[in-house]
């Protein structure tokens, strides 16, 4: 039973990828980047094949079958529900990336950072004092998490060196999955964190209370503000985007509740 819940939790993390590669596919103008992610998209549905095999092998198509109509109508919800990730283009992270989900991950990062990050701050968003303190958690807190991007990318540098022996390989490659996973779980809380936090803020606005001390100022952006996404917008309005922003990372990552 065990062995079945494995697979199947790998077959819906590769046709999420799968969905991932669809996105850069139909949305990119580059030649050959279009003509590498249509390999990695086949390689994917490979994949695909060969665990609904291994379904098959352990006696639960029936199961498998069953559930097809239940996954037809998660996969339009799923679609409806990444509004926003949907709309964000996943470029390779690195040259030699081969990691589509990570590749998708950290541009989502990248996106949070740009577009959502700076307005977390006392000087767009005002907040009673005790939560000034909590929101202003969440900038050194996501600088954490950089930090663990940059110790993946140093093993992947020291795992890529030509001169690397086969075992030195192996271990090194443990050590890479080992931190890819770190980096997705330190990622995962931060953003329910991020999304509790955001919710509570959004409940006590609607219920007319007054933790938010400018809810309906507009936003206007520094000049030295990369991206303006959120420019014009009301202070509601920009908790609204970031919390459902949150909501859909979640989903994405997919991580149980530790």
């Amino acid at each position: 039973m065990e062995e079945k819940e494995k697979i199947k939790s790998e077959i819906k993390r590769k046709e999420q990828i799968l969905k991932q590669l669809k996105g850069v596919y139909k949305t990119s103008t580059d030649h050959l980047q279009k003509k590498r992610v249509l390999k990695e998209m086949e390689e994917v549905k490979q994949l695909i094949n060969n665990l609904k095999g291994k379904l098959i092998i352990h006696d639960l198509e029936s199961d498998l079958f069953k559930e097809e109509e239940e996954e037809e109508d998660e996969e339009e919800e799923t679609e409806e529900a990444f509004s926003i990730l949907g709309a964000i283009e996943v470029p390779p992270y690195r040259i030699d990336s081969k990691d589509r989900e990570i590749d998708a991950v950290i541009s989502y990062m990248d996106f949070f950072e740009v577009n959502y990050l700076s307005i977390l701050s006392e000087y767009y968003i005002k907040l009673d004092f005790n939560y000034s303190i909590k929101r202003d958690m969440f900038y050194p807190g996501f600088m954490e998490i950089k930090k663990i991007l940059k110790e993946y990318n140093y093993e992947l540098d020291i795992l890529n060196r030509e001169e690397f022996n086969s075992i030195a390989f192996y271990r090194d490659k443990s050590v890479i999955h080992k931190i890819r996973h770190r980096y997705l779980l330190t990622l995962d809380k931060y953003f329910k964190d991020l999304n509790n936090f955001l919710e509570v803020l959004i409940d006590d606005y609607k219920s007319d209370g007054n933790i938010i001390l400018n809810p309906h100022d507009l936003l206007s952006l520094s000049e030295f503000e990369i991206n303006r996404r959120l420019e014009g917008c009301s202070v509601i309005e920009s908790l609204n985007e970031m919390y459902s922003f949150s909501v859909e990372l979640i989903k994405f990552l997919n991580l149980p509740n530790l």
